[in-house]
């Protein structure tokens, strides 16, 4: 693999400059504690609501090293992300031909989220690998859309499985290449070349999936997906609930675990409707507490109530989740206004103003557009980002909050589209 990714090296000032400022970080990171949150036990666990491949990373790392488990969980994070960073400005460099500059800004940006307070190597948590490997899987995506570097599928698909494996939350990652592969190459698509990369990138989730559903046969002794989707997006529609909303459900499990947690979280005066004030107040208070309705309410809630019946605490969370999934169209249809209003604040918040957010749909409809009629670096490579951007968006706000834990992943697609944007002007002036 590291003859694939080094095959034309010949190291320039730049090369050595990196690995300077590289091994300076790594002095300073390694240091430094490692950090454990909530989550870290959760992956250690092998908790069957979490993606198999942290969980599997962290046992590994303990059976090969032992007591000096937290300095190789540490290292190994800072030499992965590091290798991905250098990979990705290898690779990028020609490809935007990036002088001095923009390469250092988008150099500052990349390694920027190794710092607090996202602490990517440091932090025991998943990103520590996701990162890496999200920078791997979109460079690859680029040498294949922008290079016709068909080879790149290779990369592509390795690191989208273990992605996928490690956050589900860039599973359609691949479905968007695949769209992007067909608008590039139109009818050539369907060409037996073309046709092999555009069916692969097709059938990459549904392999993902049946990946990880078969990993939790193996563990669990369940076949099934990450049980937690619902239980995530069902924290809104539990925010905007009133009392009077248990009545809605036919079945008495969802009624009592609605019931339960309606009380907990009136309790706390963690509802909209009595929290008042604007919609950025209303959702600063839901996007604070996300966790207590969530997490600590209505999933506790659920797997007790499940618990009770006899069940195993695995089964128990994917019958809490199945119930959830219930759950949902019958409270978003109740409160879909409030709803709405509420998803889209939440988006606002991820990008930190409307008008951020109105310029990137803007962008994604204009160079969609562009995109459909001639699809070259300048108009492929906007829609691209803007495709990345939005999505992570709109799939954060469904499924949680928008902290910068979710969002800091496309850093360096808002710089490219900024660098696209400036060096066009500058070349019509």
């Amino acid at each position: 693999m590291s003859t694939y990714f080094l095959k034309d090296l010949n190291f320039s000032k730049l090369d050595v400059f990196q690995f300077v400022v590289y091994l300076g970080l790594f002095c300073y990171f390694i240091s430094q504690a490692a950090i454990y949150s909530p989550d870290t036990y959760t992956y250690w666990h092998l908790n069957i609501y979490r993606y198999p491949v942290y969980g599997l990373f962290l046992r590994t790392m303990d059976f090969l090293f032992g007591s000096y488990y937290n300095l190789s969980i540490v290292g190994f994070q800072l030499v992965f992300g590091f290798f991905a960073v250098y990979v990705f400005l290898r690779k990028i460099k020609p490809l935007l031909n990036l002088s001095l500059i923009p390469f250092l800004i988008l150099f500052a940006l990349l390694v920027f989220p190794f710092f607090p307070p996202l602490s990517v190597a440091n932090n025991i948590t998943s990103e520590g690998l996701s990162y890496p490997l999200y920078l791997l899987v979109t460079i690859a995506s680029l040498k294949l859309l922008f290079e016709n570097k068909t080879k790149e599928i290779i990369l592509l698909t390795i690191a989208y499985i273990a992605l996928c494996l490690t956050r589900g939350q860039f599973i359609l990652f691949a479905p968007m290449v695949a769209f992007l592969f067909a608008l590039k190459y139109k009818k050539e698509a369907f060409k037996a070349s073309k046709l092999k990369i555009l069916i692969l990138l097709i059938l990459l989730p549904f392999f993902v999936s049946f990946l990880d559903s078969s990993y939790r046969k193996i563990v669990h002794g369940h076949y099934t997906s990450t049980p937690y989707t619902f239980i995530n997006a069902l924290t809104l529609p539990l925010y905007l609930s009133d009392e009077k909303d248990a009545n809605l459900f036919s079945e008495k499990e969802a009624q009592q675990i609605f019931s339960e947690t309606y009380t907990r979280i009136d309790s706390l005066g963690l509802l909209s409707h009595k929290v008042g004030g604007t919609l950025q107040q209303r959702y600063k208070v839901f996007h604070d507490n996300f966790p207590y309705i969530c997490n600590q309410t209505f999933q506790i809630k659920g797997e007790n109530y499940y618990l009770n019946q006899g069940n195993h605490i695995w089964e128990s969370t994917i019958l809490t989740e199945k119930t959830a999934k219930r759950m949902f169209p019958i409270l978003f249809k109740e409160h879909y206004k409030e709803w709405i209003q509420l998803y889209f604040t939440s988006i606002f918040h991820g990008f930190g103003s409307v008008i951020l957010f109105v310029f990137m749909v803007l962008l994604f409809i204009y160079n969609g557009i562009k995109s459909l009629k001639s699809f070259n670096l300048y108009n492929g490579l906007l829609f691209f980002s803007s495709i990345l951007i939005l999505s992570n968006a709109f799939i954060t706000a469904f499924a949680v909050h928008t902290i910068i834990r979710y969002t800091f992943y496309n850093l360096a697609f808002c710089f490219i589209i900024v660098f696209l944007i400036t060096r066009k002007s500058i070349s019509k002036l």
